[in-house]
């Protein structure tokens, strides 16, 4: 149990090591930097003044925002990525960087409108301060020993993920005007709870569940956060995690550390802010819908983007915990019926008109990891069949046109411009619109397709409802609110926006006069996506604590004033109002720019770990450097058995497009037994040179990765002592030759496997020198749905061969039938069926150590025989069994799953007595990597 424990604490470790993407930059790209006393900003050189505006925020944001959580300064080196096409950023420690994508957002509802590159600088620099004042104590101590992972490790078991988020989340929601923070559609996760009277403990809300929503760590961590420094003041945090990252106390230190600075147990402070929350939530007006879908016990299920058809049906897109994406057209009378299933999406956005519907695909570079494209697919409603009408693309929510021959969409380029682009449904560019410092989203044509209307949003954060044609209209001007899911129907322009505690449904009439704009319809917990149907009735997708339900309304037409809606909720006096002006009181200080060259502490080793498993004592230092082209291992390991001593390096370059790969390892003072009385000695040099490239082969409905790698190894061993005069030494040299598939399409929440999926590895291996030896390994599996829903069956299949002259035995990595002790035989061949089912979602733990998610089950028979090539004889071994499984959270952050196998063996062993009945603890393979 101590080994399992240390092993989950260092995969923990590598969880937190690897949340980039490794050699994802083309070998062609040329970097920059602006170097201060405080950030490193690492861009291309298109980005300069991109990279100005970043540089002189963070120095902003540690001269006059850090005591809120220590003035401590590190500095950290931040790489600015423009190839992307997901909005994202990320902050590590093992080694110390940041990454930015740039590419902003489509959706403001989930993001909020202001500048994407600033929002980054305020979320994820206040990351930056969090690991730099929270090396202390023991924290402190644990980097010594451990490097940055050492800090990583003690800080995610200190300070819960919610904190290091939702302080974020209060950061850029404090001096941006905007945030998070501000956003009804935020914050009503816990609201739609409320609404619906479900109450959850804090294990619950910590670690989720694959049977009912739950809100993430990012509405919880804000949550607690903002209600913190409402109720204890801005520096409450602060002192909280100075003694948590110190441990102390040791034992839970972070609720020890609430209970010492508030006066109460932290159990009792989080549902004080939950009851803070939830009385100014239940004292909102919340009258129901008529609502069109229904809810389903044990699941949640969405319902989006819906699109009225002439006979009162609905097109949307739905999926749920227990089915994946697919468009579905919904009968008036309720009768559901499924279109097609949806390729891998850039997000939710679709749009239909005309029988067709038309959204944005996935596309990724083949090699390069952080380069993306997207694909607009064309689908047809009533034959089901789609095609590609772009490709390697930047094109995002497409809209088509009302007689089918056009589509809109917007085009983001890698300088962080873009435009509106009209094409034909070739994909062939008929016209575009571009307009200087105004970010477009959610285009849609009008009634006629003569014109078309978009969101545009400023530099600020302000959202206008703009109209392009012959000339430029702005139907609502710029203010500080959030319009998005614009829709047409005739003359009537439809939209959500924000409105101080939810966002609502608004419209305006255009014409030669635009009227409006009015309130159509409002929830408590926000309505998106509205469309009109025939008679005038309005539907719309209303978030809930079951998922996004579609809604019905009769149309209110209230005239609303236009002015700015969005504002601090609920903790209103947490927030000063000169710190909002944050991000217009940037200075412009011009840094020096020079070349970044890319072997800039290329080994950077950041890290180290010993180890000890008897009879080995191992010290490995890590390296990589922050464009994160190079990984290092440099390691010692001493064997007290031999008496041995052992020095290697492994190394893998992924700046170029195929990776090299290389390593070596010298022991000295081997020893074995050579007889009763005789002991031997060697020293043994091992290393390996080669080559391997990875794809990314994803799109359509399904995800592809294809590897192919080749490699020469060196195993030379020269004796030492008596043994010169008893032995031989020995040089082999071989060479491994290994390809890898898999495929999957996308699976829902409680799909233990996708419903088709496949696998593939060969491996040939053969010495080249004067040895005769070889091995040829292939294994595949094959993923199929169950009887159940959720149910997968899977079969797999695999063949070994070696040669017999035993001059040398490669590693044996055969999946031999469970429960039996491995032989290599000569000739060996698998076959499994395997039958998984889900038993029980508990939704339960203890202690804040492991959290029980869902237990499931396999039932198995194995196949398996091996034949000896002397003889001509075959052995069998056959198993039959069942395995159960615990897909669990440790420490309420960490997904790990482990298991118990019972294997009945229905033949002999092939070596010793025969345990019919084989108990064994399955620990998860990814622990290992």
């Amino acid at each position: 149990m101590k080994k399992a424990l240390a092993i989950v604490i260092f995969w923990i470790i590598v969880d937190i090591a690897h949340a980039q993407t490794f050699g994802g930059n083309p070998a062609s790209a040329r970097w920059q930097k602006i170097d201060t006393d405080t950030v490193r900003v690492i861009f291309p050189a298109a980005l300069r003044a991109g990279a100005q505006r970043i540089a002189n925020i963070i120095h902003t944001l540690q001269r006059e925002q850090a005591r809120t959580i220590g003035t401590q300064l590190r500095k950290t080196s931040i790489v600015l990525q423009n190839q992307t096409m997901f909005s994202n950023a990320y902050v590590q420690l093992a080694p110390r960087r940041s990454e930015f994508y740039l590419t902003p957002p489509q959706d403001p509802f989930e993001l909020d409108a202001v500048n994407w590159a600033d929002k980054l600088a305020l979320h994820e620099y206040r990351h930056v301060q969090q690991y730099n004042n929270f090396n202390k104590g023991f924290s402190r101590f644990a980097s010594l020993i451990l490097g940055q992972e050492g800090q990583a490790l003690a800080n995610a078991a200190s300070i819960p993920d919610w904190f290091f988020e939702g302080d974020a989340v209060f950061n850029e929601t404090k001096l941006s005007g905007q945030g998070r923070g501000a956003l009804p559609s935020f914050l009503s996760s816990y609201q739609s709870l409320s609404h619906a009277g479900r109450q959850y403990n804090y294990a619950q809300m910590r670690n989720g569940s694959m049977r009912k929503y739950v809100p993430n760590h990012y509405e919880l961590g804000y949550l607690l956060v903002a209600y913190g420094r409402k109720k204890y003041g801005d520096d409450i945090w602060q002192k909280v995690t100075d003694d948590a990252a110190r441990f102390k106390p040791f034992l839970y230190p972070f609720q020890g550390a609430v209970k010492k600075h508030t006066g109460i147990a932290f159990k009792n402070f989080a549902g004080d802010a939950m009851t803070y929350y939830g009385k100014q939530w239940q004292s909102l007006p919340a009258a129901e819908p008529q609502w069109l879908t229904a809810t389903e016990k044990n699941n949640v299920v969405n319902y989006k983007y819906p699109y009225a058809l002439p006979d009162g049906s609905l097109v949307v897109l739905k999926n749920s915990y227990r089915k994946p994406p697919a468009f579905y057209r919904i009968y008036p009378d309720g009768r559901e019926e499924k279109i097609a299933n949806r390729g891998i999406p850039t997000g939710d956005h679709f749009s239909y008109n005309n029988g067709r519907i038309v959204y944005a695909a996935y596309q990724p570079d083949a090699r390069w990891g952080n380069r993306e494209f997207t694909r607009l697919q064309l689908l047809d409603v009533a034959s089901g069949a789609e095609r590609s009408i772009t490709s390697r693309s930047r094109y995002l929510s497409p809209d088509i046109s009302h007689d089918g021959q056009k589509i809109i969409a917007v085009e983001m380029d890698e300088l962080g411009e873009n435009r509106l682009v009209v094409m034909n449904t070739s994909g062939m560019p008929i016209d575009s619109v571009k307009s200087k410092g105004i970010l477009f989203s959610n285009p849609k044509f009008s009634a006629d397709d003569s014109h078309y209307y978009v969101a545009g949003r400023n530099d600020a954060g302000e959202m206008s409802l703009i109209k392009y044609g012959k000339g430029t209209e702005t139907i609502l001007p710029f203010a500080n609110r959030l319009i998005g899911f614009i829709n047409v129907r005739g003359d009537t322009i439809s939209f959500s926006v924000s409105s101080k505690d939810r966002d609502e449904i608004w419209a305006v009439i255009d014409g030669p006069a635009p009227k409006g704009p009015y309130r159509l319809a409002s929830y408590v917990t926000g309505l998106y996506q509205a469309d009109l149907l025939p008679g005038g009735k309005l539907v719309a997708s209303a978030f809930t604590a079951d998922g996004y339900r579609l809604a019905g309304f009769r149309p209110e037409w209230e005239k609303v004033s236009d002015n700015n809606t969005l504002t601090h909720l609920y903790v209103a006096d947490a927030y000063k109002k000169n710190d909002q002006l944050l991000l217009r009181n940037v200075p412009n200080t011009q840094y020096p720019v020079s070349a970044y060259r890319k072997s800039a502490d290329l080994l950077n080793f950041h890290s180290y770990r010993p180890y000890f498993e008897d009879p080995e004592y191992s010290f490995t230092l890590y390296g990589e450097n922050v464009l994160n082209t190079l990984q290092s291992e440099l390691a010692y390991t001493y064997n007290s058995n031999e008496g041995s001593h052992k020095a290697g390096y492994n190394g893998i370059y992924g700046g170029s497009y195929v990776q090299p790969v290389f390593g070596i390892s010298q022991t000295w003072q081997r020893s074995a037994l050579f007889a009763k009385d005789t002991v031997v000695n060697w020293n043994e040099l091992i290393g390996y040179a080669g080559l391997q490239l990875p794809l990314n082969l994803s799109g359509g409905k399904a995800y592809r990765y294809l590897s192919f790698s080749g490699i020469f190894n060196v195993d030379q061993v020269k004796w030492t002592g008596i043994a010169t005069k008893l032995l031989k030494d020995r040089q082999l040299h071989y060479l491994t030759a290994r390809i890898a598939y898999t495929a999957q399409v996308q699976k829902a929440v409680q799909q233990i496997y996708p419903h088709w999926a496949q696998s593939l590895f060969l491996q040939y291996k053969t010495a080249v020198n004067s040895y005769a030896a070889r091995q040829f390994l292939a294994s595949g599996s094959v993923y199929l749905p169950g009887l159940g829903n959720n149910h997968n069956l899977v079969l797999s299949a695999a063949f070994h061969s070696r040669d017999t002259l035993n001059q040398y035995l490669f590693s044996n990595n055969f999946p031999f039938a469970r429960g039996y002790t491995a032989v290599d035989f000569p000739r060996m061949w698998k076959l499994g069926v395997n039958y998984h089912l889900p038993l029980a979602y508990p939704d339960w733990g203890f202690g804040n150590i492991v959290y029980f998610l869902r237990i499931r089950s396999n039932l198995f028979y194995d196949y398996s025989r091996g034949r000896s090539l002397r003889t001509g004889i075959e052995y069998p071994f056959n198993t039959v069994g069942t395995e159960l499984f615990f897909d669990t959270k440790w420490w309420n952050q960490q997904p790990v799953s482990f298991g118990l196998r019972y294997s009945r063996l229905l033949n002999n062993e092939f070596r010793g007595a025969t345990r019919p009945n084989v108990w064994e603890l399955i620990l998860p393979v990814s622990l290992f990597e």
